[in-house]
């Protein structure tokens, strides 16, 4: 690929990323999430393997153990990590300081708070500790009440849509869902009954 269209693919990129802070917490275009998944494709390519662009290695693996559990494997298919919603995660955050800054800090903060609760960071703790703590999340996102746990509350909610978009919107995800609209066509446009999916599946997490 020639400079020229390298610039144009990282400048659509750019524009993608920061669509996702300007939407609001963890809203992304179904449509444009096919295309951050193209570019993961093709960063794999070049390199023989995806290449980190902004988040450490802990910090991936934090995202990756998340992801997992946000969208587990089952019957019906792989995982929120089979379908590259880490990576997805990360070349979004690099091209966007906001999103970068939320993800950055809100690990951090689960980290500091999860050595508080159990003396290890959250991806070193047992998937028991692991679980407790984001149903934790969850019950006081759900709650009136202020709790300390308000930081987490927000980072969990940008993270859960983050993993379930870039699931519903990957090969695995597609597939999850029975879409048999994989044909030969000029543009794609996600199914209204894909969408409607989607936002069933966070009304139940």
């Amino acid at each position: 690929m020639d400079q020229g269209s390298q610039i144009t693919r990282r400048q659509v990129l750019k524009q993608l990323a920061m669509a996702v802070t300007a939407g609001g917490a963890g809203v992304f275009n179904l449509d444009a999430a096919r295309v951050v998944h193209a570019l993961v494709g093709e960063e794999r390519t070049q390199t023989g393997g995806y290449a980190l662009q902004l988040l450490t290695e802990q910090e991936f693996a934090t995202v990756s153990r998340l992801a997992e559990l946000i969208v587990p494997a089952d019957a019906g298919g792989g995982s929120g990590v089979d379908a590259g919603a880490p990576e997805f995660i990360d070349l979004l955050c690099s091209q966007n300081d906001e999103l970068a800054d939320i993800y950055q800090g809100g690990l951090a903060w689960l980290d500091a708070t999860m050595r508080q609760r159990v003396g290890t960071r959250f991806v070193d703790a047992v998937p028991d500790n692991q679980t407790a703590f984001l149903d934790a999340l969850v019950e006081a996102e759900r709650s009136d009440v202020e709790s300390d746990l308000g930081p987490g509350v927000q980072f969990f909610g940008w993270i859960r849509r983050m993993t379930v978009d870039a699931y519903y919107t990957s090969p695995i995800g597609i597939a999850d869902l029975q879409y048999q609209g994989n044909t030969s066509m000029t543009r794609y446009t996600v199914p209204q009954e894909a969408i409607d999916f989607v936002n069933r599946q966070i009304e139940k997490m």
